[in-house]
């Protein structure tokens, strides 16, 4: 009996080392079979029950087996037609033994068992002699974790060896360009900024299917962008142009044969182009919402910050949203230059400025000096208390008036409201937006 915590761990090393060893090369055979030394003609079959085991003989070493090892093979029909094999070697002492049971068991899978017997009229004189067995006819999946059991026949209690092997996955060079379900062609490409296309070749897809391509967005799926092409297997150039919209990093460029469950592949030429996120900020200034969707698959925490001198841009406090999916919002939004947003990943932190490069339109103050007048200019609808000051140092101003100033937004353009001849500095504020900061106009006469 195995506990299923030595299984775990036993199956965790082996990963690790199959990990370390993808890179080698696995030996190639037309033919599998079954092979003894000796000169002893074994012959093997499939084999399905086994009954009990039984008591073995008192003269019966207990180490029948040995230098047991389990390796990997690939049988091929073609270049591109191999099938995974398990290649069992075992050294047998021949004493009361016919022959040995070889069996293989994967999770979900039934034990499959074959039977290699050996000649009674050649085992008489092979009594007490070692003799090299070897089996190349047990077929395995690709990255298949395979218990290995070898028995003896008759069957003896307390002989059977037992071996766990995890066989090379689709990484392994040699798989990956010889069987079938791992072939998925290798995509090269060339990326034109000016017209916005990918040039892109195919190299060893499958000599016989069709091919696909495509661009897509990855996410949990690969969605399609609506960008396909089709190479013909007749064309022996696989070449085609993708036209894309934005280098965003989950873009990529899909590949696959034509053919059910076909395996793909994958390339994104702009992966590491992650400020092109930051780019999808929109700002209704109706409502005063300012929101931003990320056209890709990440984990980001979003805030809104307040723009200083020097470039630092303080975090405004409970403006923080963790960001998945979907879209983050924050409404009552004053468009101010300074106003920010902030985007941090485990790979860094990015800070946009919406209202400060233009893309918004903003509302402002200006002197009319002709009557004098302070006007307030707004896109949005915004509630203003004006606050007269009277300057008593390069950083202060003590308040000497209050006004409030509704601006309502109209869909033609700016509506001003006014205010009396005012001789001294203005700090404005405005009242009805959540997130918003404090202007000071100083007005030339």
């Amino acid at each position: 009996y195995v506990s299923p915590l030595l299984l775990q761990v036993v199956f965790l090393l082996l990963a690790f080392y199959s990990s370390r060893v993808q890179g080698e090369r696995i030996e190639k055979i037309e033919q599998c079979g079954v092979h003894c030394s000796q000169g002893l003609r074994c012959k093997a079959k499939s084999h399905v029950s086994f009954g009990f085991c039984k008591k073995p003989p008192d003269s019966m070493s207990s180490d029948v087996f040995t230098n047991t090892s389990v390796s990997t093979v690939m049988r091929c029909d073609s270049s591109q037609r191999c099938s995974v094999h398990l290649r069992v070697s075992t050294v047998l002492q021949i004493k009361h033994i016919h022959g040995i049971y070889f069996c293989t068991f994967a999770a979900g899978l039934m034990e499959r068992c074959r039977i290699v017997n050996f000649p009674k009229t050649q085992r008489a004189k092979l009594v007490d002699k070692q003799v090299n067995i070897q089996d190349d006819c047990l077929e395995v999946g690709v990255g298949q974790d395979m218990h290995i059991t070898l028995k003896t026949w008759p069957w003896f209690c307390d002989m059977d060896v037992f071996r766990l092997h995890h066989a090379p996955d689709c990484s392994n060079m040699d798989i990956r360009r010889s069987v079938t379900e791992c072939i998925t062609g290798r995509i090269h490409y060339e990326v034109d900024v000016e017209r916005k296309e990918l040039s892109v070749s195919v190299s060893e897809m499958l000599e016989d299917r069709d091919y696909h391509l495509r661009l897509c967005h990855k996410g949990f799926l690969c969605t399609g962008t609506g960008e396909h092409v089709l190479l013909k297997k007749e064309n022996p150039l696989k070449n085609a142009t993708l036209k894309y919209s934005r280098p965003v990093p989950c873009l990529c460029i899909e590949g696959w044969s034509v053919m059910t469950d076909a395996p793909r592949v994958q390339v994104c030429p702009f992966k590491h182009r992650v400020e092109e996120l930051w780019s999808g900020i929109a700002f209704d200034p109706v409502t005063g919402t300012l929101s931003w969707e990320a056209a890709c698959h990440i984990n980001a925490v979003v805030s809104l910050c307040e723009l200083h001198d020097g470039g630092m841009c303080e975090d405004l406090a409970h403006s923080h949203q963790t960001y998945v999916k979907g879209k983050v919002t924050y409404s009552a939004v004053d468009p101010h230059p300074r106003l920010c947003m902030t985007f941090k990943t485990e790979s860094g932190a990015w800070v946009k400025c919406p209202f400060s490069e233009g893309d918004f339109p903003v509302w402002y103050l200006e002197v009319k000096e002709s009557q004098p007048q302070l006007l307030v200019t707004s896109r949005v609808r915004a509630s203003l208390s004006v606050n007269t000051c009277s300057r008593t140092g390069s950083d202060m101003c003590e308040n000497t008036h209050t006004s409030l100033v509704d601006v309502v937004s109209q869909s033609y353009g700016p509506v001003k409201g006014t205010l009396q001849p005012i001789r001294h500095s203005v700090n404005t504020n405005c009242n009805n937006q959540k997130w918003h900061f404090q202007y000071l106009y100083i007005p030339l006469w």
